[in-house]
């Protein structure tokens, strides 16, 4: 594979995140199984999590543009707002967060401390009318706002997971470790074409699986497109095809809904590695690594790697309901 470009990105979390061997986990799997969790829940910014890689690419690009401050958006259970705010603060940008009213105590707590300007909005589905709206009026007061979309769902959203992939697949050779599985969680894709992307770059004989927590996911075909475009930015082609998708279907009712398997699979991480997932994102798609390997998804003497992409703000919100 030729060289890839080089974007400019600004370093924000603590890289590496740790490659951890889960002993108690691989025995539950049973045959032999290996079983690893990439914590990038620990990464060192704000409540860590899956966003911190994607802001070091939109900030350094706020940052070249002269930008003052950041305008993001979510759902009531978004951890990507505040991430993106305190990333934001790390490099010196106020943020303005578009959530919706409904949105609970922890969020808008923890953008006190950052020092977060909300603009509500009085559903989920008004959040990007009211990003255009905050936008307008941050201009017409004389700042230069950087737009990032709700979830960084963007081609250069892709990157920080083919960081985290070369990283993780660095990790595991220093270890003499091949990994036959790479699993994540999914909500709007993309993530999970990071991940697919840079395991077809830089481990093409491990199968990356996404665990949709909605009833529905971004089609193959849409990933596909988002992947190539991403080259395009990185400068290389994988070779990708649809064979490399993988989607398991763990969502319960939906999205935002906690389920019965999710909490069990908590509860069971939390005794068992007294490591915290949360109810909508990462419980649910442990879950559904369960559900993989009771179908026998997985062979005997595999070697699977659970993405830990955070969801610790949705955790907080879940107690205060």
């Amino acid at each position: 594979m030729r060289p890839m470009n080089t974007i400019p990105k600004i370093l924000l979390g603590c890289w590496p995140t740790p490659l951890q061997g889960l002993r108690t986990l691989g025995r539950m799997l049973g045959d032999g199984k290996r079983f690893f969790v990439k914590r990038d829940d620990l990464c060192g910014v704000g409540l860590g999590g899956n966003k911190v890689r994607k802001m070091e690419y939109f900030l350094a690009e706020a940052l070249a543009q002269g930008c003052d401050c950041i305008i993001t958006g979510g759902g009531s259970q978004s951890n990507q707002t505040i991430a993106a705010a305190a990333c934001a603060c790390k490099v010196g940008l106020s943020a303005h967060l578009v959530v919706p009213e409904t949105t609970g105590p922890a969020p808008r707590q923890l953008g006190e401390l950052l020092g977060v300007t909300f603009h509500f909005v009085e559903k989920a589905d008004q959040v990007k009318r009211g990003i255009r709206q905050a936008e307008k009026e941050l201009r017409a007061a004389g700042f230069h706002p950087f737009i990032i979309s709700p979830g960084a769902n963007t081609p250069k959203g892709i990157l920080g997971y083919v960081d985290a992939m070369r990283e993780l697949y660095s990790q595991a050779a220093e270890q003499d470790l091949m990994i036959d599985h790479v699993v994540c969680c999914g909500g709007t894709g993309n993530t999970y074409a990071g991940v697919v992307l840079g395991t077809k770059l830089f481990s093409p004989n491990t199968t990356a699986t996404v665990i949709s927590v909605a009833r529905r996911f971004t089609h193959k075909e849409t990933l596909h497109k988002m992947i190539r475009q991403a080259e395009v930015l990185l400068g290389c082609s994988s070779d990708l095809t649809m064979d490399d998708f993988h989607i398991h279907f763990c969502s319960g009712k939906g999205l935002n809904d906690a389920t019965p398997k999710g909490k069990a699979a908590m509860e069971y991480m939390a005794q068992q590695e007294g490591i915290f997932l949360d109810p909508v994102y990462t419980g649910k798609a442990f879950a559904g690594l369960l559900e993989m390997n009771e179908q026998g998804l997985f062979q005997n003497g595999d070697s699977i790697v659970f993405l830990h992409s955070g969801g610790m703000l949705t955790l907080l919100n879940s107690f205060t309901k």
